[in-house]
Protein backbone atom coordinates (compact mmCIF):
# COMPACT_ATOMS: atom_id res chain seq x y z
CA UNK A 1 0.00 0.00 0.00
CA UNK A 2 2.43 2.41 0.44
CA UNK A 3 3.77 2.13 -2.88
CA UNK A 4 0.72 2.67 -4.18
CA UNK A 5 -0.08 5.91 -1.72
CA UNK A 6 3.51 7.13 -2.75
CA UNK A 7 2.53 6.52 -6.54
CA UNK A 8 -0.70 8.59 -5.50
CA UNK A 9 0.79 11.49 -3.63
CA UNK A 10 3.01 12.03 -6.46
CA UNK A 11 0.27 11.59 -9.13
CA UNK A 12 -1.52 13.92 -6.75
CA UNK A 13 1.55 16.56 -6.81
CA UNK A 14 1.74 16.28 -10.27
CA UNK A 15 -2.11 17.36 -10.71
CA UNK A 16 -1.74 20.02 -8.69
CA UNK A 17 1.06 21.51 -10.23
CA UNK A 18 -1.37 21.24 -13.17
CA UNK A 19 -3.40 22.77 -11.70
CA UNK A 20 -1.22 25.66 -9.90
CA UNK A 21 -0.22 26.64 -13.93
CA UNK A 22 -3.92 27.47 -14.52
CA UNK A 23 -4.97 31.09 -13.74
CA UNK A 24 -7.88 33.03 -14.24
CA UNK A 25 -8.78 29.74 -16.71
CA UNK A 26 -5.90 30.31 -18.91
CA UNK A 27 -3.71 27.05 -19.13
CA UNK A 28 0.21 28.83 -19.36
CA UNK A 29 3.05 26.44 -20.46
CA UNK A 30 6.08 25.26 -18.14
CA UNK A 31 9.56 26.91 -18.88
CA UNK A 32 11.96 24.74 -19.53
CA UNK A 33 13.70 24.85 -16.65
CA UNK A 34 10.86 23.61 -14.24
CA UNK A 35 10.70 21.36 -11.59
CA UNK A 36 8.97 20.32 -8.81
CA UNK A 37 10.98 21.82 -6.72
CA UNK A 38 10.62 24.95 -8.08
CA UNK A 39 6.91 24.25 -8.62
CA UNK A 40 7.00 24.04 -4.20
CA UNK A 41 8.45 27.33 -4.32
CA UNK A 42 6.05 29.02 -6.51
CA UNK A 43 3.38 27.02 -4.92
CA UNK A 44 4.02 28.98 -1.64
CA UNK A 45 4.98 32.08 -3.50
CA UNK A 46 1.09 31.81 -5.60
CA UNK A 47 -0.89 30.36 -3.00
CA UNK A 48 -2.50 33.65 -1.92
CA UNK A 49 -3.85 33.33 -5.43
CA UNK A 50 -6.41 30.73 -4.63
CA UNK A 51 -9.19 30.03 -1.85
CA UNK A 52 -8.63 29.17 1.67
CA UNK A 53 -10.73 26.26 0.95
CA UNK A 54 -9.34 25.32 -2.65
CA UNK A 55 -5.72 25.47 -0.43
CA UNK A 56 -7.14 23.52 2.41
CA UNK A 57 -7.77 20.97 -0.08
CA UNK A 58 -4.85 20.97 -2.17
CA UNK A 59 -2.79 21.14 0.93
CA UNK A 60 -4.78 18.03 2.51
CA UNK A 61 -6.53 16.49 0.01
CA UNK A 62 -8.65 13.17 1.45
CA UNK A 63 -7.93 9.86 1.98
CA UNK A 64 -10.89 8.77 -0.34
CA UNK A 65 -10.05 10.98 -3.23
CA UNK A 66 -8.45 8.34 -5.16
CA UNK A 67 -11.55 6.15 -5.14
CA UNK A 68 -13.59 8.74 -5.50
CA UNK A 69 -11.93 9.47 -8.88
CA UNK A 70 -11.85 6.00 -10.09
CA UNK A 71 -15.49 5.38 -9.24
CA UNK A 72 -16.35 8.35 -11.27
CA UNK A 73 -14.03 7.16 -14.34
CA UNK A 74 -16.08 4.31 -14.33
CA UNK A 75 -19.25 5.91 -14.14
CA UNK A 76 -18.55 7.69 -17.03
CA UNK A 77 -16.92 5.12 -18.97
CA UNK A 78 -20.00 3.25 -18.77
CA UNK A 79 -22.66 5.64 -19.62
CA UNK A 80 -20.67 7.08 -22.84
CA UNK A 81 -20.33 3.57 -23.40
CA UNK A 82 -24.14 3.29 -23.04
CA UNK A 83 -24.65 6.66 -25.23
CA UNK A 84 -22.08 5.43 -27.95
CA UNK A 85 -24.04 2.35 -28.15
CA UNK A 86 -27.70 3.43 -28.43
CA UNK A 87 -27.24 6.76 -29.45
CA UNK A 88 -27.78 7.78 -32.93
CA UNK A 89 -26.78 10.55 -34.93
CA UNK A 90 -27.99 11.84 -38.02
CA UNK A 91 -25.65 11.73 -41.03
CA UNK A 92 -26.69 15.01 -43.28
CA UNK A 93 -26.26 15.68 -46.97
CA UNK A 94 -26.03 18.73 -47.97
CA UNK A 95 -26.86 19.99 -51.20
CA UNK A 96 -26.91 23.64 -52.50
CA UNK A 97 -29.69 24.97 -55.25
CA UNK A 98 -32.03 27.91 -55.44
CA UNK A 99 -35.70 28.38 -55.63
CA UNK A 100 -37.58 27.78 -59.03
CA UNK A 101 -41.24 27.65 -59.94
CA UNK A 102 -43.09 24.52 -60.12
CA UNK A 103 -44.25 24.25 -63.44
CA UNK A 104 -44.49 26.59 -66.35
CA UNK A 105 -43.55 29.75 -66.19
CA UNK A 106 -45.24 33.00 -68.69
CA UNK A 107 -42.89 33.79 -71.05
CA UNK A 108 -43.38 37.57 -72.70
CA UNK A 109 -42.13 37.82 -75.93
CA UNK A 110 -43.40 40.45 -78.78
CA UNK A 111 -45.47 39.66 -81.96
CA UNK A 112 -43.86 42.63 -84.22
CA UNK A 113 -39.76 43.65 -84.18
CA UNK A 114 -39.23 46.52 -82.71
CA UNK A 115 -36.93 48.92 -80.81
CA UNK A 116 -37.43 49.36 -77.02
CA UNK A 117 -38.11 52.65 -75.98
CA UNK A 118 -38.78 51.96 -72.05
CA UNK A 119 -37.61 49.22 -69.77
CA UNK A 120 -39.86 49.72 -66.65
CA UNK A 121 -38.93 46.82 -64.37
CA UNK A 122 -36.38 44.83 -63.24
CA UNK A 123 -35.32 41.03 -62.35
CA UNK A 124 -36.40 39.81 -59.27
CA UNK A 125 -39.45 42.88 -59.23
CA UNK A 126 -43.21 42.01 -58.25
CA UNK A 127 -45.40 42.75 -60.94
CA UNK A 128 -49.56 42.52 -61.27
CA UNK A 129 -51.17 41.68 -64.42
CA UNK A 130 -51.31 43.66 -66.77
CA UNK A 131 -48.28 45.62 -65.69
CA UNK A 132 -46.04 47.08 -68.33
CA UNK A 133 -42.65 45.31 -67.79
CA UNK A 134 -41.51 47.36 -71.49
CA UNK A 135 -42.53 49.71 -74.35
CA UNK A 136 -41.35 49.69 -77.59
CA UNK A 137 -41.41 52.29 -79.60
CA UNK A 138 -44.73 53.39 -81.31
CA UNK A 139 -44.01 56.39 -83.00
CA UNK A 140 -45.18 54.63 -86.86
CA UNK A 141 -48.25 53.25 -85.12
CA UNK A 142 -49.67 55.71 -83.66
CA UNK A 143 -48.99 57.96 -87.19
CA UNK A 144 -50.75 55.04 -88.76
CA UNK A 145 -53.68 55.08 -86.26
CA UNK A 146 -53.91 58.72 -86.62
CA UNK A 147 -54.13 58.40 -90.16
CA UNK A 148 -56.70 55.65 -90.09
CA UNK A 149 -59.02 57.80 -87.73
CA UNK A 150 -58.91 60.63 -89.75
CA UNK A 151 -59.59 58.47 -93.32
CA UNK A 152 -62.45 57.10 -91.23
CA UNK A 153 -64.03 60.23 -89.51
CA UNK A 154 -64.10 61.16 -93.40
CA UNK A 155 -65.18 58.31 -94.58
CA UNK A 156 -68.13 57.94 -92.01
CA UNK A 157 -69.07 61.46 -92.47
CA UNK A 158 -68.96 61.10 -96.47
CA UNK A 159 -71.53 58.00 -95.49
CA UNK A 160 -73.71 60.42 -93.52
CA UNK A 161 -74.05 62.58 -96.39
CA UNK A 162 -74.68 60.02 -99.05
CA UNK A 163 -77.24 58.26 -96.44
CA UNK A 164 -78.70 61.89 -96.34
CA UNK A 165 -78.31 62.46 -100.48
CA UNK A 166 -79.71 59.24 -100.69
CA UNK A 167 -83.15 59.51 -98.67
CA UNK A 168 -83.55 63.13 -100.15
CA UNK A 169 -83.38 61.70 -103.46
CA UNK A 170 -85.60 59.00 -102.49
CA UNK A 171 -87.99 61.60 -101.22
CA UNK A 172 -87.92 63.90 -104.80
CA UNK A 173 -87.89 61.12 -106.51
CA UNK A 174 -91.26 59.78 -104.50
CA UNK A 175 -92.71 63.30 -105.03
CA UNK A 176 -91.60 64.08 -108.60
CA UNK A 177 -93.45 59.99 -109.48
CA UNK A 178 -96.67 61.19 -107.37
CA UNK A 179 -97.00 64.52 -109.40
CA UNK A 180 -96.19 62.31 -112.53
CA UNK A 181 -98.39 59.70 -111.40
CA UNK A 182 -100.89 63.01 -110.89
CA UNK A 183 -100.51 64.32 -113.95
CA UNK A 184 -100.53 61.44 -116.36
CA UNK A 185 -104.13 60.49 -114.15
CA UNK A 186 -105.22 63.97 -114.83
CA UNK A 187 -103.97 63.52 -118.38
CA UNK A 188 -105.90 60.46 -118.40
CA UNK A 189 -109.09 61.90 -117.37
CA UNK A 190 -108.84 64.89 -119.49
CA UNK A 191 -108.41 62.22 -122.29
CA UNK A 192 -111.16 60.52 -121.17
CA UNK A 193 -113.51 63.44 -120.73
CA UNK A 194 -112.40 64.71 -124.03
CA UNK A 195 -112.93 61.39 -125.58
CA UNK A 196 -116.48 61.01 -124.04
CA UNK A 197 -117.23 64.70 -125.63
CA UNK A 198 -116.39 63.73 -128.72
CA UNK A 199 -118.40 60.70 -128.08
CA UNK A 200 -121.47 63.09 -127.11
CA UNK A 201 -120.72 65.58 -130.15
CA UNK A 202 -120.85 62.31 -132.54
CA UNK A 203 -123.83 61.03 -130.73
CA UNK A 204 -125.82 64.65 -130.91
CA UNK A 205 -124.56 65.43 -134.38
CA UNK A 206 -126.02 62.00 -135.51
CA UNK A 207 -129.00 63.01 -133.79
CA UNK A 208 -129.22 66.10 -135.70
CA UNK A 209 -128.47 64.70 -139.06
CA UNK A 210 -131.67 62.76 -137.81
CA UNK A 211 -133.60 65.59 -137.00
CA UNK A 212 -132.50 67.25 -140.61
CA UNK A 213 -133.63 64.30 -142.47
CA UNK A 214 -137.03 64.53 -141.08
CA UNK A 215 -137.46 68.39 -141.46
CA UNK A 216 -136.41 67.79 -144.96
CA UNK A 217 -138.78 64.97 -145.60
CA UNK A 218 -141.12 66.70 -143.90
CA UNK A 219 -140.28 69.56 -146.48
CA UNK A 220 -140.56 67.00 -149.39
CA UNK A 221 -144.01 66.18 -147.82
CA UNK A 222 -145.12 70.10 -147.50
CA UNK A 223 -144.01 70.97 -150.67
CA UNK A 224 -146.95 69.26 -152.50
CA UNK A 225 -149.45 70.91 -149.80
CA UNK A 226 -148.63 74.15 -151.02
CA UNK A 227 -148.98 73.35 -154.74
CA UNK A 228 -152.56 72.09 -153.73
CA UNK A 229 -153.34 75.19 -151.82
CA UNK A 230 -152.08 76.81 -154.90
CA UNK A 231 -154.22 75.19 -157.31
CA UNK A 232 -157.03 75.51 -154.94
CA UNK A 233 -156.58 79.22 -154.39
CA UNK A 234 -156.37 79.51 -158.46
CA UNK A 235 -159.52 77.85 -158.59
CA UNK A 236 -161.56 79.52 -156.12
CA UNK A 237 -159.57 83.03 -157.93
CA UNK A 238 -161.23 81.33 -161.54
CA UNK A 239 -164.47 81.15 -159.81
CA UNK A 240 -164.01 84.66 -158.22
CA UNK A 241 -163.49 85.95 -161.41
CA UNK A 242 -166.02 84.12 -163.16
CA UNK A 243 -168.47 85.39 -160.49
CA UNK A 244 -167.26 89.02 -160.63
CA UNK A 245 -168.00 88.96 -164.53
CA UNK A 246 -171.39 87.44 -163.99
CA UNK A 247 -172.26 90.12 -161.96
CA UNK A 248 -170.68 92.44 -164.30
CA UNK A 249 -173.26 90.92 -166.84
CA UNK A 250 -176.29 90.68 -164.51
CA UNK A 251 -175.75 94.09 -163.88
CA UNK A 252 -177.23 95.73 -166.82
CA UNK A 253 -179.78 93.08 -167.20
CA UNK A 254 -181.19 94.22 -163.82
CA UNK A 255 -181.08 97.77 -164.83
CA UNK A 256 -182.99 96.81 -167.78
CA UNK A 257 -185.11 95.08 -165.75
CA UNK A 258 -184.19 91.44 -167.19
CA UNK A 259 -183.66 89.89 -163.97
CA UNK A 260 -184.47 90.66 -160.91
CA UNK A 261 -182.63 92.07 -158.18
CA UNK A 262 -182.91 88.87 -155.79
CA UNK A 263 -181.40 87.16 -158.87
CA UNK A 264 -178.21 89.72 -158.57
CA UNK A 265 -178.16 89.41 -155.05
CA UNK A 266 -177.57 85.68 -155.12
CA UNK A 267 -174.68 86.13 -158.28
CA UNK A 268 -173.02 89.18 -155.79
CA UNK A 269 -173.58 86.42 -152.81
CA UNK A 270 -172.15 84.02 -154.71
CA UNK A 271 -168.79 85.99 -155.33
CA UNK A 272 -168.53 87.21 -151.99
CA UNK A 273 -168.81 83.54 -150.74
CA UNK A 274 -166.23 82.55 -153.57
CA UNK A 275 -163.89 85.66 -152.41
CA UNK A 276 -164.38 84.76 -148.65
CA UNK A 277 -163.36 81.17 -149.56
CA UNK A 278 -160.33 82.34 -151.62
CA UNK A 279 -159.09 84.88 -148.73
CA UNK A 280 -159.96 81.58 -146.38
CA UNK A 281 -158.02 79.26 -148.31
CA UNK A 282 -155.43 81.70 -148.72
CA UNK A 283 -155.11 82.27 -144.89
CA UNK A 284 -155.60 79.23 -143.56
CA UNK A 285 -154.13 76.36 -146.37
CA UNK A 286 -151.38 78.41 -147.56
CA UNK A 287 -150.29 80.52 -144.79
CA UNK A 288 -150.07 77.28 -142.68
CA UNK A 289 -148.31 75.23 -145.39
CA UNK A 290 -145.96 78.50 -145.64
CA UNK A 291 -145.27 78.75 -142.10
CA UNK A 292 -145.02 74.83 -142.27
CA UNK A 293 -142.63 75.15 -144.55
CA UNK A 294 -140.83 78.44 -143.18
CA UNK A 295 -140.91 76.77 -140.13
CA UNK A 296 -139.18 74.11 -141.28
CA UNK A 297 -136.97 75.47 -143.30
CA UNK A 298 -135.70 77.46 -139.81
CA UNK A 299 -135.60 74.46 -138.29
CA UNK A 300 -133.14 72.88 -141.30
CA UNK A 301 -131.44 76.50 -141.18
CA UNK A 302 -130.68 75.92 -137.45
CA UNK A 303 -130.04 72.12 -137.66
CA UNK A 304 -127.62 72.88 -139.96
CA UNK A 305 -125.65 75.49 -138.05
CA UNK A 306 -125.75 73.17 -135.03
CA UNK A 307 -124.04 70.46 -137.09
CA UNK A 308 -121.67 73.23 -138.69
CA UNK A 309 -121.34 73.97 -134.38
CA UNK A 310 -120.96 70.32 -133.52
CA UNK A 311 -119.02 69.20 -136.09
CA UNK A 312 -116.22 71.56 -135.37
CA UNK A 313 -116.86 70.77 -131.85
CA UNK A 314 -116.21 67.53 -132.29
CA UNK A 315 -113.08 68.87 -134.95
CA UNK A 316 -112.01 70.00 -132.14
CA UNK A 317 -112.59 67.52 -129.75
CA UNK A 318 -110.78 64.74 -131.90
CA UNK A 319 -107.95 67.44 -132.07
CA UNK A 320 -108.05 67.85 -128.08
CA UNK A 321 -108.43 63.84 -127.59
CA UNK A 322 -105.31 63.73 -129.98
CA UNK A 323 -103.37 66.16 -127.96
CA UNK A 324 -104.17 65.12 -124.91
CA UNK A 325 -103.43 61.68 -125.77
CA UNK A 326 -99.88 62.65 -127.27
CA UNK A 327 -99.50 64.39 -124.04
CA UNK A 328 -101.03 61.43 -121.76
CA UNK A 329 -98.05 60.08 -123.71
CA UNK A 330 -95.47 62.02 -123.14
CA UNK A 331 -96.62 62.19 -119.42
CA UNK A 332 -95.96 58.32 -119.30
CA UNK A 333 -93.02 58.69 -120.87
CA UNK A 334 -91.47 61.25 -118.10
CA UNK A 335 -93.06 58.92 -115.62
CA UNK A 336 -90.91 56.02 -116.86
CA UNK A 337 -87.98 58.44 -117.46
CA UNK A 338 -88.37 59.36 -114.10
CA UNK A 339 -88.28 56.06 -112.72
CA UNK A 340 -85.68 55.11 -114.64
CA UNK A 341 -83.53 57.80 -113.44
CA UNK A 342 -84.40 57.63 -109.63
CA UNK A 343 -83.69 53.95 -110.16
CA UNK A 344 -80.23 54.83 -111.42
CA UNK A 345 -79.58 57.50 -109.10
CA UNK A 346 -80.58 55.56 -106.74
CA UNK A 347 -78.83 52.74 -107.24
CA UNK A 348 -75.52 54.83 -107.90
CA UNK A 349 -75.77 55.87 -104.33
CA UNK A 350 -76.26 52.69 -103.17
CA UNK A 351 -73.46 51.16 -104.50
CA UNK A 352 -71.48 54.58 -103.36
CA UNK A 353 -72.82 54.12 -100.21
CA UNK A 354 -71.84 50.00 -99.75
CA UNK A 355 -68.34 50.80 -101.23
CA UNK A 356 -67.81 53.79 -98.23
CA UNK A 357 -69.46 50.82 -95.91
CA UNK A 358 -67.08 48.48 -96.90
CA UNK A 359 -63.89 51.45 -96.94
CA UNK A 360 -65.52 52.10 -92.95
CA UNK A 361 -65.30 48.51 -92.44
CA UNK A 362 -61.77 47.80 -93.61
CA UNK A 363 -60.28 51.23 -91.88
CA UNK A 364 -62.20 49.68 -88.96
CA UNK A 365 -60.34 46.77 -89.20
CA UNK A 366 -57.06 48.09 -90.02
CA UNK A 367 -57.54 51.05 -86.98
CA UNK A 368 -58.38 48.05 -84.63
CA UNK A 369 -54.99 46.13 -85.81
CA UNK A 370 -53.00 49.20 -85.44
CA UNK A 371 -54.35 49.58 -81.78
CA UNK A 372 -54.03 46.14 -81.16
CA UNK A 373 -50.22 46.61 -82.92
CA UNK A 374 -50.04 49.29 -80.53
CA UNK A 375 -51.04 46.96 -77.42
CA UNK A 376 -48.72 44.65 -78.46
CA UNK A 377 -45.98 47.47 -78.27
CA UNK A 378 -46.64 47.88 -74.48
CA UNK A 379 -45.37 44.20 -73.39
CA UNK A 380 -47.38 43.90 -70.30
CA UNK A 381 -47.07 40.81 -67.40
CA UNK A 382 -49.84 38.51 -67.96
CA UNK A 383 -50.16 37.37 -64.40
CA UNK A 384 -49.39 38.77 -61.00
CA UNK A 385 -46.34 37.23 -60.51
CA UNK A 386 -42.60 37.95 -60.05
CA UNK A 387 -40.08 38.53 -63.43
CA UNK A 388 -37.82 35.80 -63.39
CA UNK A 389 -35.69 36.97 -65.93
CA UNK A 390 -35.68 40.12 -67.89
CA UNK A 391 -33.28 39.93 -71.01
CA UNK A 392 -33.61 43.93 -71.49
CA UNK A 393 -31.03 45.31 -70.41
CA UNK A 394 -31.20 49.16 -72.28
CA UNK A 395 -32.94 51.49 -74.36
CA UNK A 396 -32.57 51.36 -77.77
CA UNK A 397 -32.07 47.40 -78.22
CA UNK A 398 -33.82 46.19 -81.20
CA UNK A 399 -35.75 42.86 -80.68
CA UNK A 400 -37.39 40.32 -83.00
CA UNK A 401 -40.50 39.35 -83.12
CA UNK A 402 -40.94 35.76 -81.11
CA UNK A 403 -37.87 36.53 -79.30
CA UNK A 404 -38.62 35.68 -75.28
CA UNK A 405 -37.86 39.27 -73.46
CA UNK A 406 -38.97 38.24 -69.81
CA UNK A 407 -40.27 35.40 -67.62
CA UNK A 408 -42.88 35.83 -65.81
CA UNK A 409 -43.05 33.47 -62.39
CA UNK A 410 -47.12 33.63 -61.53
CA UNK A 411 -47.97 34.12 -57.63
CA UNK A 412 -49.95 31.16 -57.70
CA UNK A 413 -47.67 28.88 -58.93
CA UNK A 414 -45.82 27.18 -56.00
CA UNK A 415 -41.63 27.42 -55.49
CA UNK A 416 -39.51 24.36 -55.32
CA UNK A 417 -35.87 24.31 -54.37
CA UNK A 418 -33.77 22.78 -57.09
CA UNK A 419 -30.07 21.28 -56.22
CA UNK A 420 -27.30 19.55 -56.90
CA UNK A 421 -26.08 17.20 -54.98
CA UNK A 422 -22.70 15.13 -54.74
CA UNK A 423 -22.52 11.62 -56.27
CA UNK A 424 -20.65 10.19 -52.62
CA UNK A 425 -23.89 11.75 -50.35
CA UNK A 426 -26.99 10.15 -52.81
CA UNK A 427 -26.96 6.94 -52.87
CA UNK A 428 -29.54 7.23 -50.00
CA UNK A 429 -31.58 9.68 -51.32
CA UNK A 430 -35.39 8.54 -52.12
CA UNK A 431 -38.24 10.83 -52.78
CA UNK A 432 -40.41 11.45 -49.72
CA UNK A 433 -37.09 12.20 -47.10
CA UNK A 434 -37.50 14.89 -45.01
CA UNK A 435 -35.04 17.94 -45.16
CA UNK A 436 -34.37 21.31 -43.76
CA UNK A 437 -33.90 23.96 -46.01
CA UNK A 438 -31.89 26.95 -44.86
CA UNK A 439 -32.31 29.90 -47.23
CA UNK A 440 -29.38 32.53 -47.83
CA UNK A 441 -31.29 35.48 -47.88
CA UNK A 442 -32.87 34.61 -44.21
CA UNK A 443 -30.55 33.89 -41.61
CA UNK A 444 -32.06 30.67 -40.18
CA UNK A 445 -30.83 32.15 -36.87
CA UNK A 446 -33.63 34.68 -37.20
CA UNK A 447 -36.21 33.29 -39.32
CA UNK A 448 -36.28 29.67 -38.47
CA UNK A 449 -35.46 26.69 -40.63
CA UNK A 450 -38.08 25.67 -43.61
CA UNK A 451 -39.04 22.28 -43.60
CA UNK A 452 -39.92 20.10 -46.80
CA UNK A 453 -39.70 16.79 -48.83
CA UNK A 454 -37.61 15.31 -51.19
CA UNK A 455 -40.21 15.44 -54.16
CA UNK A 456 -37.74 14.13 -56.88
CA UNK A 457 -34.19 13.14 -57.56
CA UNK A 458 -32.28 12.81 -61.44
CA UNK A 459 -32.05 9.59 -62.58
CA UNK A 460 -28.37 10.24 -64.39
CA UNK A 461 -25.52 12.02 -62.47
CA UNK A 462 -24.39 15.11 -64.35
CA UNK A 463 -20.39 16.74 -64.33
CA UNK A 464 -20.01 19.70 -61.96
CA UNK A 465 -17.07 21.71 -62.38
CA UNK A 466 -16.55 22.18 -58.56
CA UNK A 467 -18.49 19.21 -57.48
CA UNK A 468 -18.03 16.88 -59.40
CA UNK A 469 -20.43 13.98 -60.61
CA UNK A 470 -23.82 15.49 -58.91
CA UNK A 471 -28.05 14.94 -59.06
CA UNK A 472 -30.25 17.18 -59.38
CA UNK A 473 -32.98 16.76 -56.65
CA UNK A 474 -36.08 19.19 -56.03
CA UNK A 475 -37.82 19.81 -53.05
CA UNK A 476 -41.23 20.57 -51.96
CA UNK A 477 -40.88 23.27 -49.74
CA UNK A 478 -44.33 23.21 -46.58
CA UNK A 479 -44.80 26.96 -46.90
CA UNK A 480 -43.33 29.39 -49.36
CA UNK A 481 -42.49 32.80 -46.49
CA UNK A 482 -40.83 33.93 -43.90
CA UNK A 483 -42.00 35.93 -40.86
CA UNK A 484 -41.09 39.22 -40.35
CA UNK A 485 -43.24 40.50 -37.34
CA UNK A 486 -46.34 38.77 -37.54
CA UNK A 487 -45.86 39.64 -41.51
CA UNK A 488 -45.40 37.12 -44.46
CA UNK A 489 -42.43 37.89 -47.10
CA UNK A 490 -42.99 35.81 -49.79
CA UNK A 491 -39.81 33.87 -51.11
CA UNK A 492 -38.82 34.86 -54.85
CA UNK A 493 -37.68 32.75 -57.33
CA UNK A 494 -34.09 32.45 -57.96
CA UNK A 495 -33.32 32.78 -54.24
CA UNK A 496 -30.03 30.20 -52.97
CA UNK A 497 -30.84 28.09 -50.26
CA UNK A 498 -29.27 24.95 -49.10
CA UNK A 499 -30.92 21.57 -48.44
CA UNK A 500 -29.96 19.18 -45.40
CA UNK A 501 -31.05 15.63 -46.07
CA UNK A 502 -31.28 13.65 -43.70
CA UNK A 503 -29.69 10.12 -45.28
CA UNK A 504 -29.32 8.33 -42.35
CA UNK A 505 -28.67 7.53 -38.96
CA UNK A 506 -25.71 5.49 -37.58
CA UNK A 507 -24.73 4.77 -34.27
CA UNK A 508 -22.30 6.64 -32.54
CA UNK A 509 -20.19 3.50 -31.33
CA UNK A 510 -19.93 2.47 -35.55
CA UNK A 511 -18.69 5.87 -35.94
CA UNK A 512 -16.73 6.15 -33.05
CA UNK A 513 -15.38 2.24 -34.34
CA UNK A 514 -15.36 3.06 -38.12
CA UNK A 515 -11.74 3.85 -38.41
CA UNK A 516 -10.88 0.27 -36.67
CA UNK A 517 -12.99 -1.07 -39.21
CA UNK A 518 -11.35 0.47 -41.51
CA UNK A 519 -8.20 -0.55 -40.87
CA UNK A 520 -9.30 -4.73 -40.52
CA UNK A 521 -10.70 -4.06 -44.19
CA UNK A 522 -7.73 -2.80 -45.09
CA UNK A 523 -6.22 -6.41 -43.51
CA UNK A 524 -4.30 -4.67 -40.82
CA UNK A 525 -5.11 -7.17 -37.62
CA UNK A 526 -5.32 -5.19 -34.21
Amino acid sequence: MQPMTQLNDQSFEHSAESIATVQGGVASVASPGFSPGNAASSKTAKSTNWSPSLQALLNQPPATLPQLLMVAGTLFFLIFGAWAWWGQIEEIGQAQGKLTPKGKTYKVEPVEMGKVLKVAVREGDSVKAGQVLAELDSELVRSEIARLEHLLSSYQVELTQKQALLERTRLEAETRLAIAIAETAAQGSALALAQEKVRTTEHLLAQLERERAAYQTRQVRLQPLSALAQERLQQLELQAEAHRRRVQRLVPLKHEGAISEEFIFEAEQALRNTQQQFTLSELQDLTSVSEQLFDNEQSLRELALRVTQNQGELTSAAKEVEQLRAQLGQKQAEERQIKLETEQKLKQLEIEITQLQAGIVEKQNLLTASKAKLKQLFLKSPVDGVVLSLDLQNTGEVIQAGETVAEIYPNTMPLTLTAVLPNREAGFIKPGMPVKVKLDAYPYQDYGIVSGKVSSISADAKSNEKLGEVYRVEVALDRSYVLEKQQKIAFKPGQTATAEIIIRHRRIADILLEPIHKLQKDGINL
